[in-house]
C-alpha cells in the first residue's frame, strides 16, 4: 500500500513540475536593448520590451518626416502614427500604411497628438509577418485605434517593414 501511494505521489510531483515548466517557458520573455534592430532576412522571435521604454509623443504642430530611431519596425509604426495625425505628409504612401489611415472623412476627428511605446513584438506563425503591440494614447477617438493596447500588423517586402492593418484590444 505504501509503495502504491509513493508511486502516485511521484507521478503527481512530476506532473506538477511539467506543468510549472510549461507555464514558466511560456511566460519567459527576452529583454531587448533600445538599440537592437531586427533584420529583414532573419525571422523575428517574440520579444517584450522593458517597462522603462519611453513613450514617443507626436504633435500635429511639430511633426517631421524622419524617423526617431534607427529601427525599421519602429519606423513603420511611427509612420502610421504620423500619417494618422497628418495624412498629407510625404511619407504617407498608400503602399506603406493601411488605406483607411489616409482617408479624408470630415465626420471623423483626427487626433492632433498621439503617444505610444512598443511593448511586444510577436511573429505571426507560418508567416514572415509580425504583430507589434503598443500602449497608446491620443486626444481623439479616431475609430478607437489610438488608445489602450493597439496592435499593428507588419509585413516586409525585403526592403522595409510596412503596416498592413491596425486593431485595438482595449
Amino acid at each position: 500500500m505504501f509503495k502504491k501511494a509513493a508511486i502516485i505521489l511521484v507521478f503527481i510531483v512530476l506532473f506538477a513540475l511539467a506543468l510549472w515548466a510549461m507555464f514558466y517557458m511560456q511566460k519567459k520573455t527576452e529583454m531587448v536593448s533600445k538599440d537592437q534592430n531586427f533584420s529583414l532576412e532573419a525571422p523575428v522571435s517574440e520579444v517584450s520590451k522593458t517597462e522603462d521604454e519611453p513613450f514617443y509623443v507626436y504633435k500635429a504642430d511639430s511633426l517631421n518626416e524622419s524617423c526617431a530611431l534607427d529601427d525599421k519596425i519602429f519606423c513603420a509604426v511611427e509612420r502610421v502614427v504620423k500619417c494618422t495625425i497628418n495624412p498629407d505628409l510625404s511619407v504617407c504612401d498608400k503602399d506603406l500604411v493601411p488605406g483607411f489611415v489616409l482617408g479624408q472623412n470630415e465626420e471623423v476627428e483626427r487626433p492632433t497628438e498621439i503617444s505610444f511605446k512598443i511593448v511586444k513584438i510577436k511573429p505571426i506563425p507560418e508567416s514572415s509577418d509580425i504583430s507589434v503591440y503598443t500602449k497608446s494614447d491620443c486626444n481623439a477617438l479616431w475609430f478607437g485605434l489610438c488608445k489602450g493596447t493597439v496592435v499593428y500588423l507588419l509585413a516586409t517586402d525585403e526592403l522595409d517593414w510596412f503596416v498592413t492593418n491596425i486593431y485595438a484590444l482595449e
